[in-house]
């Protein structure tokens, strides 16, 4: 069964005031269990009046089976879920993944915040019960021309 997840900040978010000043959020989430389908991770803030900048994602190996089928998006939490990042299999082995999406830089400034996180859309063929998920955010105010 799918479970929502929501990483919480030791760190408040520092907002940057103006529109050249980048706004980097860093969250983690060590696992406590194997993923599933549809399991979600609210992991970083989009803040209002903001827009994105870039994503990075940096898993360890989530998927320990000879044959790794794990699959994670990145996007809006209950709205377009892979607006960053779609289809992704950098935790079969772990690594890097950014942004890849045109709808990532194309997410129209909100007056409230927005939250981002991952989504797993092909559970794993065999699931890490441990490891590390990391989500980078950059994001800096909205200009005129947003």
């Amino acid at each position: 069964m799918a479970t929502d997840f929501t990483v919480t900040s030791l760190n408040p978010l520092t907002e940057g005031g103006h529109v050249n000043e980048l706004v980097v959020e860093h969250k983690t989430y060590n696992l406590t269990a194997a993923l599933v389908v549809n399991d979600t991770i609210a992991m970083c803030t989009l803040p209002a009046n903001h827009v994105i900048v870039d994503c990075i994602l940096a898993t360890d190996d989530l998927d320990t089976d000879g044959s790794p089928a794990i699959v994670l998006d990145v996007g809006v939490v209950g709205g377009d879920t892979d607006a960053l990042i779609d289809g992704s299999t950098v935790a079969q082995a772990g690594g890097l993944a950014r942004m890849s999406e045109v709808a990532g830089i194309r997410i129209a400034q909100s007056t409230t915040d927005t939250s981002i996180g991952i989504l797993t859309q092909v559970a794993p063929a065999t699931g890490a019960t441990t490891g590390r998920i990391d989500l980078i955010l950059i994001s800096r105010a909205a200009g005129l021309d947003d």
